[in-house]
């Protein structure tokens, strides 16, 4: 099974979408994953507002390959582009990227859920205590999980999820999507959607995944 990658055109970026810039580290320049938006296309090329992290701004150096993901409310569009110039146009901070390759749309709903029971904890933004819980099933796009505490739709949490040795999730931003109809007086569940999350990160979960599937169906581990 495939990870739900189609090939898209590239007007399917369009200005104002938000960006997440993810750049490997060389000498001379450390790394990281970077927020921008999209400024405009012009044929192969992405013009995007330059690179911030933690509000400040980063030129990332000419000639560099960065993944890019552009995020609209139901997909994300990923593809790499080489930083041509980093430029100011009208008083505006802009990084110039010229398109490489295929522009793959991930879609962001149909991500392959499966069942996995494990614990966890979250935290609600602005808070102090852990609440524990136990999930139900898993995707690299988010999980259902059952727990005693009455949570609000719509708050943001942050989860603390171990998937086996080396795969967890440490403080990963989430979003309380539902409430789902429990048959359990005594646990409330819930469907919680990551956001913020490195596309590196998705890509072990879905690995993780696909390997649960085919073990469930007989299929070899890796």
């Amino acid at each position: 099974m495939a990870y739900f990658l189609e090939e898209v055109d590239i007007g399917r970026i369009k200005p104002g979408m938000p960006l997440r810039i993810e750049v490997s580290s060389i000498p001379g320049f450390t790394g990281g994953e970077f927020k921008s938006k999209v400024e405009d296309i012009i044929e192969n090329s992405l013009k995007a507002a330059m690179p911030s992290l933690k509000g400040r701004l980063v030129p990332i150096p000419v000639g560099i390959t960065a993944r890019i993901s552009a995020i609209d409310k139901k997909s994300l569009y990923v593809f790499y582009g080489t930083v041509s110039k980093n430029e100011e146009e009208g008083n505006i901070p802009i990084t110039i990227f010229s398109i490489r390759g295929k522009i793959r749309r991930v879609q962001r709903r149909r991500f392959l859920r499966i069942q996995f029971v494990s614990r966890g904890t979250l935290r609600i933004s602005g808070a102090e205590e852990d609440i524990p819980f136990m999930s139900l099933d898993v995707s690299a796009g988010g999980m259902k999980i059952a727990t005693m505490a009455k949570l609000e739709v719509g708050i943001k949490v942050s989860v603390d999820f171990k998937f086996e040795e080396g795969l967890e999730l440490k403080k990963q931003e989430a979003t309380i999507l539902r409430e789902v109809k429990s048959e359990s007086g005594d646990f409330h569940t819930y469907g919680i959607a990551f956001f913020n999350m490195p596309l590196s990160m998705q890509d072990k979960i879905m690995k993780f995944v696909f390997k649960l599937e085919l073990k469930s169906k007989g299929g070899r581990k890796d």
